[in-house]
């Protein structure tokens, strides 16, 4: 089975992630399939607009940690760089418009994910949160760059708590763009693509470059500041409690060591 599926419709590339089972979660073949798909669809003349996102009902879970080892230094150092950061940067550097259609859970990386596409769409059963201090890490994947932007300092609460959001509720925190209601929601995602698509290719890449330079230097430092902290937690007995509660289906104990 394909883990991403590649499919082009007319001017609009639909990216999927494909691990359904697994609520999309993203391990090492998944991340640079992505990735490779991405660059395709950046590099594709014929495509104007690509929509990200997953398959069976889910966005996706983030990485997938029910893959990792509880101390999960080894996998996470290795993918950080050329995988989980390239895949964040390759959408940031795109020339063309990134549709993030969110339809149930964008979860840790997978909501990074999202934040970091130039626009999201979301079902109403989208559900967002940055899940990452209840397995004891810090959030990664551009989201501290990409947060106070869309939402201001509101954002402070949802890093902090790691709790979930619906898609009203991030609608109003400026992370949605549209909350696309009905049992239709492909359907209108690829409607908004396709007038999207319609305009002009060097206007929309020019636009989206216009706007990141407005927003400043940072993204690159960001992500660099991030996964030093993130390494330097992946070595905390608090990591390793996540995980193990994760995988046993409880409550993680934490003692700040």
């Amino acid at each position: 089975m394909n883990v991403v599926l590649n499919e082009k419709q007319q001017q609009v590339r639909w990216i999927t992630i494909n691990r359904p089972e697994r609520k999309n979660a993203l391990n090492r073949d998944t991340v640079y399939a992505l990735k490779e798909a991405l660059t395709e669809g950046g590099s594709d003349d014929d495509t104007r607009v690509l929509v990200l996102t997953g398959a069976g009902g889910a966005f996706s879970s983030g990485a997938d940690l029910g893959a990792a080892p509880a101390r999960p230094e080894s996998p996470g150092e290795d993918l950080a760089e050329d995988g989980f950061n390239a895949l964040i940067r390759t959408i940031w550097n795109m020339p063309k418009p990134v549709i993030a259609a969110v339809d149930g859970a964008a979860v840790g990386f997978g909501c990074s994910l999202a934040l970091a596409s130039d626009i999201r769409l979301a079902s109403a059963a989208a559900r967002f949160s940055l899940i990452f201090v209840k397995r004891g890490l810090t959030i990664d994947g551009g989201a501290s760059y990409f947060l106070p932007r869309l939402a201001g300092m509101r954002g402070m609460e949802m890093a902090l708590s790691g709790d979930l959001l619906d898609a009203t509720e991030a609608t109003n925190m400026g992370l949605v763009n549209r909350v696309l209601t009905g049992d239709n929601f492909r359907e209108q995602v690829s409607a908004y693509a396709d007038r999207l698509a319609k305009n002009a290719p060097l206007a929309l890449a020019a636009i989206k470059t216009s706007l990141h330079n407005a927003l400043g230097p940072g993204l690159g430092e960001t992500l660099t500041a991030e996964m030093a902290a993130q390494r330097k937690l992946m070595h905390s007995e608090d990591v390793k409690e996540g995980i193990l509660a994760f995988r046993e289906k409880r409550e993680p104990v934490y003692t700040g060591r």
